[in-house]
């Protein structure tokens, strides 16, 4: 009988995306919606957390609403370019219907 050799299983990283909406069903939505797509979420509804959280743990993305205030927009993707390079921004304007497709293409490229 001839020996097998052990195949090695790897696990594959669910990427890990940080939501910040400008109000907590918006984002609660959106996590069950990522969550669902087998993406790992938490969420945010102010800038402040969502920047201590980001400089604080690995993220791979963060998806950020339509409905947040255009200032903290521009801060939050600016503090990411300068300091994350590697995170994705990812800018939803819209319904939902559109989420899990928008975030996943993001990873794609």
């Amino acid at each position: 009988m001839e020996e097998s050799t052990p195949v090695e299983i790897t696990e594959v990283k669910k990427p890990f995306v940080v939501v910040l909406g400008k109000h907590e069903y918006i984002v609660e939505n959106a996590e069950r919606l990522l969550k669902a797509a087998s993406l790992d979420t938490v969420g945010f509804v102010t800038l402040e957390e969502t920047m201590t959280y980001l400089r604080a743990n690995t993220v791979d993305g963060t998806l950020i609403g339509g409905g947040v205030d255009p200032h903290d927009r521009l801060a939050l993707v600016k503090m990411i370019k300068e300091e994350f390079p590697a995170v994705k921004v990812i800018e939803h304007f819209g319904g939902p219907a559109t989420i899990v497709s928008e975030v996943q293409q993001a990873f794609q490229s």
